[in-house]
């Protein structure tokens, strides 16, 4: 099993440009524009009134030693231009535009407009009982579907209430489950069954069981499999002929494709996990795809293009649905700002589509690795950065000056579900040092609240009737999430 070697990288980049009309000039600018882009990546979060602390893509990959990243870049409602970086494996070949990463939930946008072409054509209803159209297989009722019922909508929007939030996978040695034992939790499926817990409608739960159940409707309504429809229906009209939901890859296709890495920085056993939840998060792909898929939809939606599904549908399905679910897809923003996203993540891969609805601008940034956050969000701070972007704009805080005996009270292991993260002081700055030797600096916004650099997480601090610090809970958006506690 090969591992992450302490030794430099040597770092490869292969890039792709769009042709541009202005011929060697417009292509030296565009080369000029990448380059600001890979040496300026920006953390979350800057301390106001200090110059902004750039940073380059080698230098952000090797400090989160992810091998390999690839991105490509929307712009003016078109695909700009795309690259890769780094290796496929530590010690392999170099990662390039047409090599596959795993999309993970990303996927479940193409799941979302291969459903939404079936309501065009009348074959199935966004707000009717799925049970009317599955033949093979049928959501169990219970007491929460007496009045209110799993519609494709909710699946769409994750307010199915279906369970099955999270799939590990299978190893490339084991036997995988049929879509049948996922859906009701038989072995050699290792996920629970796929039931109702709450009221349809009633609350956001995130459900990959519900596309479970889209892919098996889908598969009913059209006779043929998933992967066939998707690939008829989505891929093959927009082009993306890298573009493929095969699991496990053949070795044809394994051959450029991205290994996963672990929190660990070890690369996953067989090079990565196997999905049979198509529709959920077992598609491969390349960032040049889910970019064509992206401006798709944003040529669709001012009226442009019909090429997979119609202008009302991709109004639909980027208009807020429940919360911040549109259908298919996370939306936000106001205004010529309203965006469109897919994260995929907690499969070795940690990758992001984001694009704005009217402005034919966005990107996708592909990593293989589970500690890949820190340089995709970074990237995409010097994406947003060098294309004027609304979003993405690192947050100004102000520091506190904190007394030494506050600093160094806050030194410790604290631990959460079983894993640790350890903070220390060196120098006057506070160090949290995570699983695979990752560090990052927090920042003091008073003696009870500190928030992390690289993703602006906030973190409050817990003390007891004597003031020792007793743990660090997280802080998202207002909201208390979940206290690492202090062990030692």
């Amino acid at each position: 099993m090969r591992q992450w070697r302490t030794t430099a990288p040597v770092w490869i980049g292969v890039i792709t440009l769009s042709a541009c009309s202005g011929g060697a000039r417009s292509s030296e600018a565009l080369l000029q524009r990448i380059g600001r882009v890979e040496n300026g990546l920006l953390p979350a979060v800057v301390v106001r009134g200090e110059e902004l602390p750039r940073s380059t893509i080698w230098e952000v990959m090797e400090r989160y030693r992810v091998p390999g990243v690839s991105v490509a870049v929307i712009n003016d409602g078109r695909l700009e231009w795309s690259k890769g970086y780094g290796l496929r494996e530590v010690g392999g070949e170099p990662v390039d535009t047409a090599t596959l990463f795993l999309a993970g939930h990303i996927g479940q946008g193409v799941a979302a407009v291969a459903a939404l072409r079936l309501v065009e054509d009348g074959r199935l209803g966004l707000d009717r009982d799925v049970n009317d159209n599955l033949t093979s297989w049928r959501v169990p009722d219970n007491e929460f579907t007496a009045t209110e019922k799993v519609t494709l909508r909710r699946i769409l929007s994750h307010s199915s209430c279906l369970s099955v939030p999270t799939l590990r996978g299978y190893s490339t040695t084991d036997v995988l489950p049929t879509v049948e034992q996922v859906l009701d939790g038989i072995s050699p499926a290792t996920s629970q069954p796929i039931r109702v817990l709450d009221p349809p409608g009633s609350r956001q739960r995130y459900s990959l069981g519900g596309y479970v159940v889209l892919q098996r409707l889908l598969e009913d309504i059209t006779g043929s499999s998933y992967a066939d429809f998707a690939h008829a229906t989505v891929l093959a009209p927009l082009g993306m002929e890298r573009s493929f939901h095969i699991q496990p890859l053949t070795e044809t296709l394994a051959a450029n494709a991205a290994s996963g890495y672990e929190p660990s920085n070890e690369v996953v056993p067989g090079r990565w996990r196997v999905y049979p939840e198509l529709a959920a998060l077992g598609m491969w792909t390349t960032p040049s795809d889910l970019a064509r898929l992206a401006v798709e939809l944003q040529r669709s939606h001012s009226g442009k293009s019909n090429a997979v599904i119609r202008q009302a549908s991709v109004e639909e399905m980027l208009s807020q649905q429940f919360e911040n679910r549109g259908l298919g897809f996370e939306v936000g923003g106001e205004g010529e700002w309203r965006f469109f996203r897919l994260e995929g993540h907690g499969n070795n891969y940690l990758s992001e589509l984001y694009a704005y609805v009217s402005h034919g601008m966005g990107a996708v940034v592909m990593t293989n690795s589970s500690n890949g956050e820190g340089v995709k969000a970074r990237l995409l701070r010097a994406i947003a950065a060098e294309y004027g972007w609304a979003d993405f704009v690192p947050e100004e805080v102000e520091v506190a000056q904190l007394r030494e005996e506050i600093l160094l009270g806050l030194e410790g292991r604290y631990r959460f579900r079983g894993r640790d993260r350890v903070l220390v002081v060196e120098n006057g700055r506070i160090l949290q040092r995570t699983e695979g030797d990752r560090e990052e600096e927090l920042l003091p916004l008073s003696e009870d609240s500190l928030v992390s650099v690289s993703f602006g997480y906030r973190y409050e601090v817990g003390r007891d009737p004597a003031g020792s610090v007793t743990g660090l809970t997280l802080v998202l958006q207002g909201t208390r999430l979940f206290t690492y506690e202090r062990v030692d």
